[in-house]
């Protein structure tokens, strides 16, 4: 039996199956958001926007802000405040922005209409994107990338933005209807639960709250996969299903997980971001180790972000091993502690050189964030108190 609903209040194991329809889905993780063109309507350009427009200064931006500046409620000529709920609740924010074209605005008024294009950060604001916030126009910030820092600098201000919003297909769509196949128990009416994936020795790990099942029992049938086993069909469908590409992955984990370190190498970066995820489900809470472990991390295949975190995760943890996959849970691990290291750990750093090569400054397309570096890496973990060693 490979997957087990647990009862989300109480954790009691509702049933046991042998496989899932509906989990795994055809698609490529991290997702990318739809490349668009918006147009900036009667907009006073000032500083990064203006030379872009004259020719002085770069067409990219990096990321581009919109914030509301004036409120329903208020006199036109009050601005916001940056603090001003209304208009935070307003903002939009913009990826990988380059000027395209510009013209004047209709009317004689002397202001530019401006085509970007790029793409909508996913967000909940103004309806996930779908319904204009009421405001009467936007102060607009560009987001430069530069030294692995994000700068937002005065950009001018607009009355009115076209091509932003709009329905779009969900950044993260739901699976398909789930059907439980080859169940230990019969199901019916409703229940909440949890997801959990079952080791072949019987350890079961939970998943996320993407991978919830919350829904009601339409259907049952004899299963194909054994004697007295039924496939159950519920009305539920996974909040945030696994791409296809996940499965191997998975079935490694169930096996017993990987046997020798760097078998994630030959993986892209997307398929080395899904390996850190399945990593953190599939980790063990084991206490840490002693404070005097030394600990060393292969680097020879460091060539991007999410290689980073699998280096370290096998360097403290052994062979699919996970010690964060971002840098909130990197600090948090190694400042204190929980992730398998006692915090003020040695760690020697073989074949740094490689990280020092390819992790460079620049605008990362998968983090849509300026890029980290080696250089910022050193930085966090020495002051996070890790003894950090370059070979």
């Amino acid at each position: 039996m490979r997957w087990r609903l647990l009862d989300e209040e109480t954790g009691a194991t509702i049933t046991e199956y042998t496989d899932i329809d509906g989990l795994f889905v055809d698609r490529v993780f991290p997702h990318e958001p739809l490349h668009e063109r918006y147009t900036l309507l009667s907009c006073a350009p000032s500083g990064p926007l203006l030379t872009a427009i004259d020719g002085t200064g770069p067409t990219w931006f990096g990321n581009f802000v919109l914030e509301g500046a004036h409120v329903p409620g208020r006199p036109a000529s009050e601005r916001c405040e940056a603090s001003c709920q209304e208009c935070y609740e307003s903002m939009e924010e913009l990826l990988n922005v380059r000027v395209v074209g510009h013209r004047p605005a209709a009317g004689g008024s002397g202001l530019l209409d401006i085509d970007l294009e790029g793409h909508r950060r996913d967000s909940d604001n103004n309806r996930g994107g779908t319904i204009a916030p009421a405001v009467f126009g936007y102060r607009l910030l560009a987001c430069s990338t530069a030294n692995g820092s994000s700068e937002e600098t005065p950009a001018g201000e607009c009355r009115g933005i076209a091509g932003l919003f709009h329905e779009r297909p969900d950044s993260w769509p739901p699976g398909p209807p789930l059907t439980l196949l080859g169940c230990r128990r019969r199901l019916s009416g409703s229940f909440q639960a949890e997801l959990a994936h079952v080791r072949v020795d019987g350890t079961a790990h939970t998943m996320g709250w993407g991978q919830r099942v919350f829904g009601s029992v339409i259907a049952t049938r004899p299963s194909n996969l054994g004697d007295d086993l039924v496939d159950v069909m519920v009305d539920a469908r996974i909040p945030e299903p696994l791409a296809t590409n996940d499965r191997p992955l998975w079935d490694m984990w169930r096996a017993g997980g990987p046997t020798e370190p760097n078998l994630w190498a030959e993986l892209d970066r997307s398929d080395r971001y899904l390996w850190v995820r399945a990593a953190v489900v599939h980790r063990n809470h084991a206490p840490d180790k002693p404070a005097d472990t030394a600990y060393h991390l292969d680097g020879q295949y460091v060539t991007d972000f999410d290689a980073f975190f699998c280096a370290i995760g096998e360097a403290v943890n052994g062979p699919g091993g996970w010690f964060g996959g971002d840098l909130f849970w990197l600090h948090e691990n190694a400042a204190t502690g929980g992730g398998g290291a006692t915090p003020g750990f040695r760690l020697i750093w073989h074949n740094s050189e490689v990280a020092r090569t390819h992790l460079v400054s620049g605008y990362d397309r998968k983090s849509w964030l300026p890029a980290v570096t080696f250089d910022d890496l050193v930085r966090y973990l020495t002051e996070d108190g890790v003894q950090l060693e370059l070979r």
